[in-house]
């Protein structure tokens, strides 16, 4: 994959990988709800400068759009959590029906799945961010030529840490 690269870049990329999974692993939950406020922010904010501009001016609209930045952060976290238990509601709902059972019993395991992800969305989406991250650091070390067995076994103890870094509460984390 980086063989065609020359040996500086390609130790700068998979350093740039290693540490991209290292974060993911240990503080994913906290950049992906960063990163879905930082952007569902902007959104509102560049809207609300756009409709009001022509009416409120310039001083005005900025405190306008700094609103609405925070009002569309604090919307998409929630939007978040809400699109984590949509996502549950339809695999369970899909999941039901194609294994035979009537429709309405797809309904109601949606229903109970929709639940499930919304008042455990925090928990998904640390366990979901480690998962990628250690799925990247596996593809790192295996790309390196680190034998399989060894790769796993590290990014398996790796991933058991992050996870329960990302899932302690009352503490401060990394």
């Amino acid at each position: 994959m980086f063989s065609s690269l020359p040996q500086p870049t390609a130790f700068i990329a998979f350093a740039l990988l290693v540490v991209v999974s290292l974060a993911l692993i240990f503080i994913g939950r906290k950049m992906a709800k960063t990163l879905v406020f930082v952007a569902g922010g902007l959104v509102v904010a560049l809207i609300t400068a756009a409709l009001l501009y022509p009416y409120l001016g310039g001083p005005l609209t900025l405190i306008a759009a700094i609103l609405g930045f925070v009002l569309g952060g604090l919307l998409a976290i929630f939007m978040l959590r809400l699109g984590i238990g949509v996502a549950l509601g339809i695999l369970g709902y899909t999941l039901g029906l194609s294994l035979g059972a009537p429709m309405a019993l797809g309904i109601v395991v949606g229903m109970i799945l929709f639940i499930i992800g919304l008042l455990l969305s925090d928990q998904i989406l640390a366990f979901t961010t480690v998962l990628l991250g250690s799925l990247i650091l596996i593809q790192t070390f295996n790309i390196l030529g680190i034998p399989l067995l060894i790769t796993t076994t590290l990014t398996a103890v790796i991933a058991a840490l992050g996870l329960y870094t990302q899932l302690r509460r009352g503490k401060t984390q990394i």
